[in-house]
């Protein structure tokens, strides 16, 4: 296939345009509606005219492939399928493929674009995390291996904590019937990287999409400034603790492979200060950080897994 559209429907809705595997333009929608972060998933969006669409009017693609973190609210079931079908009202295509469930294989895929590895482990880490087996379980982080020619789950974290469905118990693998072999997983109630992170964010008195602002007055917690120093220990704190997590995961990710690239992507991985300290650690590692590591970037892995892999 010659011609594919990846596009993402999560926050920063983005739209990835490949030609014979080569990526020619990538935008997101808020550079042209200036509603920063837009996600179209409120009502108002249903019938909404994509600014950036306008551009592709007239190409002809062969396949068009859509990325989601997989809404999951019992209120509007079918908020996902609404803004697809919306979008491909505005464009020509051939076919699409709209799978839910590879949010983070996605994000993968981009990093791995990017980079000029031709091989290596991609660690997947951020606060929305993606719809595995069913709306009580969120994955937050995940490991793959990746190469020119295949891409391989090796391992998922999957909390219940993101649900609203709090009372359902946290089962045991074995129970969920759409289990994929050979992947190893951990299921817990506990959070993990930036989901975990966003609780330090709103304890601290930022608001969503602030994440950047806790990340950098984190490096003042004992520094003479006027900032309060409750607030400066929560982001001290959330810097910390979340820098473990992502350290957990590289030590689980030596037993699936010793290949020392690393790609990191996900939204936790605009956190530059802790990159930093992950490449100061880890000085054998080679690290690549996804440069649309936030989940604009799935629109650049959806497309490119569809051309190069499948």
């Amino acid at each position: 296939m010659k011609k594919i559209l990846g596009i993402n429907i999560s926050h920063n809705c983005s739209f990835a345009y490949f030609e014979n595997k080569i990526l020619k333009e990538y935008y997101e929608e808020d550079r042209f509606n200036k509603i920063k972060n837009f996600e179209p998933n409120l009502p108002e969006y249903i019938n909404y005219e994509y600014l950036v669409l306008k551009k592709f009017k007239n190409i002809n693609f062969d396949l068009v492939v859509i990325s989601t973190f997989g809404r999951s609210s019992p209120l509007f079931p079918f908020w996902d399928e609404e803004i697809v079908s919306c979008i491909l009202s505005q464009l020509k295509y051939k076919k699409y493929i709209f799978n839910k469930k590879e949010h983070h294989m996605y994000h993968a895929v981009s990093g791995f674009y990017f980079s000029n590895f031709n091989k290596a482990i991609a660690l997947i880490s951020d606060g929305g995390g993606e719809s595995v087996f069913n709306i009580i379980l969120r994955s937050l982080q995940s490991i793959y291996l990746i190469d020119n020619y295949k891409v391989e789950t090796k391992y998922k974290f999957l909390t219940n904590r993101r649900s609203i469905f709090l009372h359902q118990p946290v089962k045991k693998i074995h129970e969920y019937e759409t289990k994929v072999e050979n992947v190893e997983y951990t299921i817990s109630n506990q959070k993990k990287a930036g989901f975990a992170y966003l609780d330090f964010m709103f304890d601290a008195g930022f608001k969503q999409f602030e994440e950047g602002q806790l990340m950098g007055i984190a490096a003042y917690v004992n520094k003479n400034t006027n900032l309060d120093k409750n607030t400066l220990k929560l982001a001290n704190k959330a810097q910390e603790e979340t820098f473990q997590h992502i350290v957990e995961l590289i030590e689980r990710s030596k037993k699936y492979s010793d290949c020392k690239n690393i790609i990191l992507s996900g939204g936790y991985h605009l956190n530059c200060s802790n990159n930093f300290k992950l490449v100061k650690k880890y000085p054998k590692y080679n690290f690549f950080v996804d440069p649309i590591s936030h989940d604009g970037g799935t629109a650049v892995g959806a497309a490119y897994y569809y051309a190069n892999y499948i």
